[in-house]
């Protein structure tokens, strides 16, 4: 008797299409047409002041965009006159407003008038004291906004034929000058078009005679004294990269009097003008005292040195760089510049440099991403003592990549954790310290034995008679 095929496949399938079908997607809700759609939107603007809003301003941009610009402003004038306090629950609903009206003044406005772009862009950015004032934007939703802002303003004065760069000039400092929050941080960087040779020349001098008229700094608490000029330097700095004028980035780091900090950032400059011998001239400044970047020096001064053919030198501070900080990334680029046969010779070496290193977590990470496993449970094995349980970013991840081949070691990093926690009474990481006790336990049956090493039943019987008292963690554990 021949069998009825089912239909339950033929069932899901219709249910499954009319899931797809329900599904609010662009595709789908295109099926409502036209009509049904207005009329859920007009709805719904009735209960939502924001979509509202937002309706308004995308029928302005169709069919009114030369007054889409004075629609813009009109909001945002209401939200600078605004006075109540903004909870955190309505800074991101703003910023994400603030965000759209900044997208259409971009985008909508400055192609049909890019002064009323600039009035509308200028507005927005003046009105972040009063939106700071009531808020409190931990998130960073609000300073993201208006920082853009900030830089589309520069943007925008270069589009608009003819401007003066003199009132570029002015416009500019005004605002930097009012800034209180870092608004305008990136300001300079977006003005370089709308400056040009005239107006950077305008604003350096007007700099530097700034610089000039600031008194000297009285002693290291005068804080409103370097404070002023350290912004304006600052300024000088910002312009020279604005026009890339490495040499006035120089000019201006020559004028200040912590000289040092800027090593790094005047080398990098000159090896992007292909000014290599220069950047090492600079990098030779630097001391031990007066470095704070070390690392990003040391890859600076290795770049400059392989641009003027010290191929030597580089390799050099490759395995110097190395040696310091087991930086595999430094020793991969070492490697890469030896021969074949030498290469051979090199990684016995600096296997057994990275097992010997005093730092042994240190040793232990670098092992791991090497990666060794064998030399890794090695150290661990030998230098138990000289790991830190509380190093749990190291441990952890340590133990956890040895567990499977290496039961015995991983075992032992999951008992310096549990331990650390407990010797310490830390009844916060009580759970972590639980999750690496039940480790051990699933390890247990895996142990071998090995002289020195207690047995799972051992270590069970000691922890719990030093820490019995400690009722949280085994209200965890369950034994």
């Amino acid at each position: 008797m021949a069998r009825t095929p089912s239909t339950k496949p033929a069932t899901r399938k219709s249910a499954a299409s009319a899931k797809v079908g329900t599904t609010v997607t662009k595709e789908n809700l295109k099926a409502l047409g036209p009509d049904r759609l207005a009329d859920l939107l007009v709805e719904l603007s009735e209960q939502d002041a924001v979509l509202t809003r937002k309706l308004r301003m995308a029928l302005t941009a169709t069919h009114a965009k030369d007054k889409l610009g004075k629609e813009i402003e009109k909001r945002l004038r209401t939200i600078q006159c605004s006075r109540g306090f903004l909870p955190w629950d309505r800074i991101k609903p703003l910023a994400t407003e603030l965000d759209t009206l900044r997208q259409s003044i971009l985008d909508d406005v400055a192609t049909t008038e890019v002064g009323q772009a600039i009035s509308a862009m200028r507005i927005l950015v003046e009105l972040t004291p009063s939106v700071y004032e009531r808020s409190d934007d931990s998130s960073g939703y609000l300073s993201d906004v208006f920082r853009e802002a900030a830089s589309d303003l520069g943007t925008l004065w270069g589009r608009q034929a003819g401007r003066d760069p003199a009132v570029t000039v002015r416009d500019l400092l005004t605002l930097l000058d009012n800034d209180g929050y870092g608004t305008c941080d990136h300001l300079i960087a977006s003005c370089g078009e709308a400056l040009g040779t005239a107006g950077a020349a305008i604003l350096r001098s007007t700099l530097l005679a700034r610089l000039h008229d600031l008194p000297a700094s009285k002693a290291k608490g005068d804080y409103r004294t370097d404070i002023r000029r350290i912004q304006t330097l600052g300024h000088l700095k910002d312009l020279a990269d604005a026009m890339g004028d490495v040499d006035a980035y120089i000019e201006a780091v020559s004028l200040s009097d912590r000289q040092s900090a800027s090593i790094g950032d005047v080398a990098r400059r000159l090896l992007d003008k292909e000014r290599a011998s220069k950047a090492l001239e600079w990098l030779d400044r630097e001391t031990e005292e007066t470095s704070r970047s070390r690392s990003e020096n040391d890859d600076l001064r290795i770049e400059a040195c392989e641009a003027v053919g010290d191929r030597d030198t580089a390799q050099s501070l490759r395995w110097k760089v190395f040696q310091e900080r087991l930086s595999l990334p430094h020793w991969q680029a070492y490697q890469r510049h030896l021969s074949d046969y030498d290469a051979i010779d090199a990684e016995e070496q600096t296997l057994n440099y990275i097992r010997n290193f005093p730092v042994r977590s240190v040793a232990l990470s670098t092992l791991l991403e090497w990666p060794a496993l064998d030399a890794a449970a090695n150290l661990v094995r030998e230098h138990t003592a000289e790991l830190d349980g509380r190093d749990y970013g190291t441990l952890r991840p340590a133990a956890d990549r040895l567990s499977e081949s290496y039961p015995n070691e991983a075992t032992l990093l999951y008992r310096l954790l549990v331990e650390a926690v407990l010797d310490k009474a830390l009844s916060r990481y009580y759970s972590y310290a639980a999750k690496d006790l039940a480790s051990c336990r699933l390890l247990a049956l895996m142990l071998t034995a090995t002289n020195g090493m207690e047995t799972h039943e051992a270590f069970m019987t000691r922890l719990k008679a030093q820490h019995k008292r400690k009722l949280g963690f085994w209200s965890l554990i369950g034994e």
